[in-house]
């Protein structure tokens, strides 16, 4: 018999643990009620509420994009990390669809890119402040 090589070893791990591509991917429904925190909106002016599941703004299209993108896909980071106008967001829906076999999203498409555009759009600051640090001498 052969020598397993460690690749060989991780491909058959992730076969057996489901984490091969499959051919199609189902598209997902969201019917469970999210639990809810709250934050304030990137304005400051008034308090959004969140889901605690998954981090994602809860306002219309929120469960539409939960069903489609994190259940199905991927983490919630991948959206909550990122900011776009409505071109980026439609953009890195079509690299999906390319490139990592993203589903037609159909007549959900509009309502996902406006629900993306709106909660976690253009920002125009994309890093932190900088840190005030006092070094001992």
């Amino acid at each position: 018999m052969g020598k397993f090589t460690p690749s060989l070893l991780i491909f058959i791990g992730l076969l057996v643990l489901g984490c091969a591509p499959k051919e199609e991917s189902p598209r997902v429904s969201a019917t469970s009620e999210p639990a809810k925190v709250s934050k304030p909106d990137a304005k400051g002016s008034k308090t959004l509420a969140v889901d605690k599941e998954s981090g994602l703004v809860i306002a219309e299209g929120f469960e539409i994009v939960k069903a489609n993108c994190t259940v199905a896909c991927h983490s919630a980071t991948l959206v909550t990390q990122n900011r776009g106008n409505e071109k980026y967001w439609k953009d890195a829906i079509r690299y999906m669809q390319k490139n990592q076999g993203l589903w037609d999203l159909g007549t959900d498409e509009p309502l996902i890119l406006s629900y993306l555009a709106t909660h976690y759009g253009q920002s125009p600051v994309y890093r932190r402040a900088p840190l005030k640090v006092q070094w001992k001498e």
